[in-house]
């Protein structure tokens, strides 16, 4: 008889676990029953799951112990264990200052790379933090790559000057403290978004949808037989996810739509909606009513086989 109480013990001991793996250790019991044991555990949150796999299998770990996940790190493919492993030396790093398949790579490894969104003065930025990192370090590290802090004024200078420089360091203090750094764990504190649609709404229900940059979609979609599954209205007038059964010879095919208002789509923006397609394991639909900047183009072209970008 399987006990579910020696299991967690053993997972908290000896996790992250694969059923497999636990089997061995307990000599007991078969390894879909115990994978049947793990997932009620993890249904009572008493354990978690790895989005990493051992194989084909998640691992199983209680939390507090989330410091072994990186014994999972041999399980990555190549690229991605150098990612993790750049990313566990640099504590933090900054999406748009790295390669397309860099950032596609820390969108694939969740358990090691969590995102944080900061805004400063209006502009907006994902860094990404080694999982270990406690969120006031990552914080200060990206406050110091932000705003620098200002080298002394030579001694030398006469007294007027340095007079002169103390009021310039009182402004920037100020100004500092006028646009904060705000930074939000995607998970805990998104920008607020509207409410998901119902699955298969009607048309006349579409049809009330008053964002300016969804009606421009929506007829689109008309004229194209396509028809909308679902949709969430990321962003008023400029960001719309959805689901959209496209016609096709064989008959209706789901994909994953990005659209876009934007003047400039970059490589970015594409790998991005690449990465939740992936997710979805959906074929990826980008619409924009701007164009691709060369790099785009050229990755559309070599790495994103199969996405298809329309302008509207």
């Amino acid at each position: 008889m399987v006990n579910k109480e020696e299991i967690l013990k053993i997972v908290q001991i000896r996790g992250p676990l694969i059923p497999n793996e636990l089997k061995k250790i307990i000599k007991a019991g078969d390894t879909l029953l115990l994978g049947a044991v793990l997932a009620e555990l993890k249904t009572e949150g008493k354990v978690k799951v790895t989005h990493t796999k051992v194989g084909s299998t998640p691992a199983y770990y209680t939390i507090g112990t989330e410091v072994r996940l990186q014994n999972l790190m041999k399980y990555l493919n190549e690229k991605d264990r150098r990612t993790a492993e750049l990313l566990r030396q640099k504590k933090i790093l900054k999406d748009s200052d790295l390669s397309p398949l860099v950032r596609v790579s820390l969108r694939s490894i969740r358990d090691f790379a969590k995102p944080l969104e900061v805004s400063v003065k209006g502009q907006r930025e994902i860094y990404w933090k080694w999982y270990m990192v406690p969120i006031r370090e990552a914080e200060q590290m990206i406050m110091q790559k932000i705003k620098p802090v200002p080298k002394m004024p030579i001694r030398e200078e006469v007294k007027k000057v340095e007079v002169k420089k103390l009021e310039e360091k009182k402004e920037e203090i100020k100004e500092i403290k006028k646009e904060p750094l705000v930074l939000a764990h995607p998970e805990l504190a998104r920008e607020k978004e509207e409410v998901q649609k119902e699955l298969g709404m009607p048309a006349e229900e579409l049809e009330k949808e008053k964002d300016a940059f969804f009606r421009k979609v929506w007829n689109y979609c008309k004229q194209n037989d396509i028809e909308v599954i679902e949709y969430k209205i990321k962003r008023k007038k400029s960001d719309i996810e959805y689901t959209l059964a496209v016609p096709s010879r064989i008959g209706s095919q789901e994909y994953y739509c990005k659209a876009r208002k934007k003047k400039k789509i970059n490589d970015g923006d594409l790998s991005s909606a690449y990465v939740q397609g992936q997710a979805k394991k959906l074929p990826v639909i980008f619409i924009t009513t701007g164009e691709l900047t060369k790099k785009a183009k050229d990755m559309l072209a070599k790495d994103f086989k199969g996405m298809i970008v329309k302008k509207i």
